[in-house]
C-alpha cells in the first residue's frame, strides 16, 4: 500500500500551485500565472497534450459554460453545473440541442473531477495565453517579455520532454505494458527530482496510473525479472491477461509454463 504521507504531500503541492493558477487567472496576474502554469506542467507534463501542428482555435473555457469563475471551490462547480443543467431542461428537450447539452454535462465531469480539471485549466491557460502572446506560439510556459530582456537560457519546461537517463525498472515495465506513455514517464521523472524522498510506487498511486492489486504484480515482476525467472515479453503477456481478463499475472505466468509453481512469493519490506 502507498505511503498516505507521500501522496498526501503531493496532493497538498498541487492544491497550493492550482489555487494560485486559479486565482492568478482570475485576477488577470499573467505572470503569476504563467509561472504557476509552468511550475504545475513540471510536475504533469502528461495532464497538457502538445500543441497540434498550425493550432489556431482557442480552447473552450468550460467555466464560461456554466458561468462560475474560474477560481471557485469544488462547491461551487457542483452547485453551478445544476444549475446550468436545470436552464438547459427548462428551454425544451435535450433532444433538440444535443450538442448544447453534451457541453454542458461534459463541463461538470471535467470540473468536479481534481485532475481533468487541472488539465483543462492548464490547456485553457496556454490557449488564452498564446492567443494574447504572452507565450511563445510553441505553448511553452515562459512569458515572451522575460525572453525579450534576458538573455537565453536552456529551458526547464519544453512543449516535447524528452527523457535521457535511464528509467528505474517500475517504469519501464508500466511502459511496456502499455499502462503508460512518453508524457507519463516524464510526469514521473519530473516529481521524483520534485519530490526525491516520496517512494516511486507512491508517485505512482497517487497519479492512479494502475491500481493497487496492479501495482503488486508489477513488484512481483520486477523481482522475477532481477532473478532471471521470466523475461520481458512473459511479463508483458501475462500483466496483459491481468488486465484483460482478471488472471492475477503470477497465475498467468505457471499456468503459461513460464513460472514455477514453487517459486517463492515476493514480499516488498
Amino acid at each position: 500500500m502507498a505511503d498516505a504521507g507521500g501522496a498526501n504531500r503531493i496532493e497538498l503541492e498541487s492544491q497550493i500551485l492550482c489555487a494560485a493558477l486559479r486565482q492568478s487567472w482570475a485576477d488577470n496576474d499573467v505572470t503569476g500565472q504563467v509561472n504557476s502554469c509552468s511550475e504545475l506542467y513540471q510536475l504533469f507534463p502528461d495532464l497538457v497534450p502538445d500543441l497540434r501542428p498550425n493550432q489556431t482555435e482557442t480552447p473552450r473555457n468550460l467555466y464560461n459554460v456554466l458561468a462560475i469563475d474560474c477560481d471557485v471551490p469544488p462547491s461551487i462547480v457542483v452547485a453551478g453545473f445544476f444549475k446550468a443543467a436545470k436552464q438547459f431542461l427548462r428551454q425544451g428537450s435535450p433532444k433538440d440541442r444535443k450538442e448544447e447539452y453534451y457541453r454542458v454535462l461534459d463541463a461538470g465531469f471535467i470540473l468536479r473531477k481534481p485532475r481533468l480539471r487541472l488539465s483543462h485549466d492548464l490547456i485553457v491557460s496556454r490557449g488564452e495565453l498564446v492567443s494574447a502572446e504572452m507565450i511563445p506560439d510553441d505553448g511553452t510556459f515562459e512569458l515572451i517579455i522575460e525572453q525579450e530582456v534576458r538573455l537565453p537560457q536552456p529551458l526547464m519546461v519544453t512543449t516535447q520532454p524528452i527523457v535521457h537517463q535511464p528509467l528505474p525498472m517500475l517504469v519501464e515495465l508500466m511502459k511496456e505494458a502499455q499502462f503508460i506513455g512518453a508524457a507519463e514517464v516524464q510526469a514521473l521523472t519530473n516529481q521524483m527530482r520534485s519530490f526525491p524522498d516520496v517512494a516511486l510506487a507512491d508517485l505512482v498511486l497517487s497519479a492512479g496510473y494502475v491500481t493497487d492489486s496492479e501495482m503488486k504484480s508489477l513488484q512481483l515482476a520486477e523481482y522475477l525479472l532481477s532473478q532471471g525467472k521470466i523475461n520481458m515479453g512473459q511479463f508483458c503477456v501475462a500483466m496483459y491477461d491481468e488486465r484483460m481478463t482478471g488472471v492475477k499475472m503470477a497465475e498467468s505466468l505457471q499456468v503459461r509454463g513460464w513460472l514455477e509453481t514453487q517459486v517463492s512469493p515476493y514480499r516488498k519490506d
